[in-house]
């Protein structure tokens, strides 16, 4: 009974720990080579193919990543010479808009503020009007199917959802479910004696 008592686990080895132990130890220590496994064969790589005649290669195909490409990034450099190429030519125009708002101290006014182009446009109160720049400021903010900001930005028609996807869904709030389901539940909140919540 007391054998039973001084045996250790053997964690599925068949050996108990100390065993274990000391055989890893040993292992560490031994100066002479270890044990190695069978010889890998190695075979050498085939040689490459060659077309019959280098007379008749077909023309290389046109690079996607070229800058002639449409959807190509414009690069810092050429930004910046179409930013002051558009300036130069619109220097005199007083209702000229820059594409780069002004940024430091000297800039008094926010770039969504511009009390001239605000005074020369009609307020309307069309209804619909709201929903109008609202659709018009959803398709800016998509992007452009000629130009990409970024070369990480993917194009335009990557980024429109299936005809099945739910787009558009937002759902319920979770703050009404949340209230509806205390109510079928009845009991009660401090939020219940706040109004408005």
């Amino acid at each position: 009974m007391l054998s039973g008592c001084m045996s250790s686990p053997t964690y599925g080895t068949g050996k108990s720990a100390n065993q274990q132990l000391v055989e890893d130890v040993t292992g560490i220590l031994s100066i002479g080579p270890r044990e190695r496994g069978p010889e890998i064969a190695y075979n050498p790589r085939p040689g490459l193919v060659k077309p019959a005649s280098l007379e008749v290669l077909p023309e290389p195909q046109q690079d996607m990543a070229s800058s002639e490409n449409p959807q190509w990034p414009e690069s810092p450099e050429e930004r910046r010479a179409r930013i002051r190429a558009d300036a130069t030519a619109n220097q005199d125009n007083p209702f000229y808009r820059p594409e780069v708002a002004p940024s430091g101290t000297g800039s008094t006014q926010t770039a969504s503020y511009d009390p001239e182009r605000w005074a020369s446009e009609p307020v309307t109160r069309n209804p619909n009007a709201r929903s109008e720049v609202q659709r018009r400021l959803r398709e800016q903010n998509q992007g452009s199917p000629t130009t990409r900001r970024y070369l990480s930005e993917p194009p335009v028609t990557y980024r429109q959802p299936a005809a099945t996807a739910a787009a558009g869904d937002i759902g319920e709030d979770e703050a009404v479910k949340e209230r509806r389901a205390q109510r079928a539940s009845g009991k009660s909140s401090w939020r219940d004696f706040i109004p408005g919540l």
